[in-house]
């Protein structure tokens, strides 16, 4: 999971756009006039919402994105262009008359909102066909397509926009809205929150039920996928076929959940179309959540905060097999001035020995990884009778000690490709040994890192606890 390849991503997005306004203040007092606080302005500012959102979150990737909206003829909209010149969005702003531009007024005081004020268009009846051409003439320049249904009506002929963008290939990702999901019909992926999946399905009052209702509407939609965004419990990924997917949330503190769909969805497609696995673009989408909430009002996320979050997460533990996800956080780990240390081997029977030089590797820098090998190689490396216990088992005990930030598993009879991937500060190899014998000493000097020789301490080998449990029978 490379997340630099987000950038190279090119992204087609239709949908309700908005226009986001935050009058910011003071409120100390309450109004004589009526049981209402008191807002004192003192800043107003506008950002982008609804489709626009999900627009600019693509677009703070460094990805390549045209968005396809409607807007009125009106001072907002004036608006609403600017910010979208301003964050380097290639837009199609289809304009109408007597149409208001959908606007969202938030009045705040210390980070709290008082009032929404919503300007809308109510009953208002448009023709979308332009929208629908405008789509069939770009979607083939692009890797996948997100229509973002706020339910305003810019996509009322959504069942037209999926069958031209399958006529083409191409994924589509749907940010739904209503209750009517027929309208859906062979989408790609689509990504309800759980209030809005109940709404459809019915209520959901565990796990299997969710579940089986789950599968029911993925076979129903003949949809790829269904992502149910959870708040606290995070997000689950129904893959039509397949057992279900669970993804803890990654927030440490939700701040404002404002946009936190659109981030979602932004994420997902993003990655979807730099390449990644399904179960990868949900782990992006994931990161971006817990990087949006954090935020106050409509934000976007960076890569830079992705590789961040992703470099501070501990939900998925020590054990990392994705060599690409551990390089993204040795990577910030040097920029933040740490210190990497390495160590390998195959820790089979934790023993007394491996601790002292796991502790002492450790105490040579900020960060230690430790290579463990996997069953096959040590097999290889010490016989057919060996591992006495399995890789699941040893990376669980070493998961345990305090001393070791990354765990990563390898299957070639030496660390030699992982080293010259990560690039260590320090290798520390624990025996008797002279450095300049071992096979990674030209390896990290090559580069300028440092190999350290751990003491080794007598007696204590699983080979010899071995010999010695069979000896006593």
């Amino acid at each position: 999971m490379n997340l630099d390849n987000l950038s190279k991503a090119k992204l087609l997005i239709v949908g309700d756009i908005m226009l986001d306004q935050y009058w910011l203040g003071d409120s100390a007092r309450i109004s004589p006039e009526a049981p209402v606080p008191i807002v004192n302005i003192r800043e107003m500012s506008n950002r982008l919402g609804g489709a626009a959102n999900v627009a600019m979150n693509v677009s703070a990737l460094g990805a390549s994105v045209t968005l396809i909206g409607i807007a009125g003829n009106d001072e907002n909209a004036d608006k609403l262009e600017a910010l979208l010149q301003d964050t380097n969005i290639h837009s199609k702003i289809i304009h109408k008359d007597n149409f208001k531009t959908l606007t969202k007024l938030r009045a705040v005081s210390r980070n709290q909102q008082l009032l929404r004020l919503d300007f809308e268009n109510e009953n208002y009846i448009t023709d979308t066909a332009d929208v629908v051409s405008t789509f069939s003439n770009l979607i083939n320049d692009y890797d996948v397509a997100i229509i973002s249904d706020y339910g305003k009506g810019t996509v009322n002929q959504v069942e037209e926009i999926i069958k031209i963008a399958s006529k083409n290939n191409k994924k589509v990702i749907i940010d739904p809205k209503g209750d009517d999901y027929k309208k859906y019909y062979n989408a790609s992926v689509i990504t309800p929150n759980f209030s809005e999946f109940q709404q459809i399905v019915g209520p959901c009052e565990d796990e299997s039920t969710i579940e089986s209702k789950a599968s029911e509407l993925c076979n129903d939609l003949n949809l790829d996928a269904l992502l149910i965004t959870r708040s606290e419990k995070g997000m689950s990924l129904f893959i039509r076929g397949m057992p279900p997917f669970y993804f803890p949330t990654e927030a440490k503190e939700v701040y404002d959940v404002t946009g936190a769909g659109d981030t979602v969805v932004a994420l997902l497609a993003s990655a979807l179309a730099a390449d990644f696995s399904l179960k990868d673009a949900v782990k992006t989408a994931n990161l971006g959540a817990s990087v949006a909430v954090s935020k106050f009002g409509t934000v976007s996320v960076t890569i830079d905060e992705l590789k961040t979050s992703l470099y501070m997460r501990t939900s998925l533990g020590k054990s990392i097999t994705d060599l690409n996800e551990l390089k993204q956080k040795v990577l910030i780990a040097k920029q933040n001035n740490e210190k990497i240390v390495f160590t390998n081997g195959c820790f089979d029977l934790l023993h007394h020995g491996h601790v002292a030089c796991l502790r002492d590797a450790k105490s040579q820098g900020d960060r230690l990884i430790v290579a463990i090998n996997d069953d096959d190689s040590i097999k290889r490396l010490k016989g057919e009778s060996r591992p006495v216990c399995g890789i699941h088992n040893r990376v669980a005990v070493l998961e345990e000690l305090n001393c070791i930030d990354w765990i990563i598993p390898f299957s070639q009879d030496t660390p030699l490709e992982l080293i010259k991937a990560l690039q260590p500060d320090i290798f520390v190899k624990g025996g008797d040994y002279k450095k300049e014998e071992l096979a990674e000493y030209s390896l990290v000097t090559s580069y300028g890192g440092e190999v350290v020789i751990s003491p080794y301490i007598k007696g204590c080998s699983t080979t010899t606890i071995i010999e010695s449990i069979l000896n006593s029978e």
